[in-house]
């Protein structure tokens, strides 16, 4: 099972995320955080329920408190990161902030806000994940 978390403080952002993943059918209701903490106190607690369920994560880099780069960090010493399917999206066009993604072993796409069908597309090809969208 896949399940898709977004993280991002703009309600807006959420909002529109919200519509194109449900569209493009990527996932029907998406759990939405708005800050970074909340998201990994829920992460932590689903892998205290040894659910071996893996996630899709949306994750903005700039907010407030933790940011996107902290919450990277705390996913990355984690036992079950290859459960983990990072998503970055931003409205950093910053060439760095594209380079220090590439670090984390579990970021699997860089998309610039706000994010396009041709986006979602991408994401279902993923090659981790395409198997949760293959039609039967």
């Amino acid at each position: 099972m896949l399940e898709v978390i977004i993280v991002d403080d703009d309600q807006i952002v959420v909002f529109i995320q919200k519509k194109m993943i449900s569209n493009h059918e990527i996932a029907s209701n998406p759990i939405c955080f708005n800050n970074a903490v909340a998201a990994l106190n829920y992460l932590n607690d689903q892998q205290q329920l040894q659910n071996k369920k893996e996630f899709l994560i949306f994750l903005d880099i700039n907010m407030p408190g933790m940011n996107g780069w902290d919450f990277l960090n705390c996913l990355e010493s984690s036992e079950e990161k290859s459960h983990y399917h990072v998503v970055m999206v931003t409205s950093s066009i910053n060439k760095e902030d594209k380079e220090e993604a590439k670090k984390y072993s579990m970021v699997r796409l860089f998309i610039e806000k706000p994010i396009h069908s041709s986006d979602c597309e991408k994401i279902k090809e993923i090659p981790e994940i395409s198997h949760f969208f293959e039609r039967v």
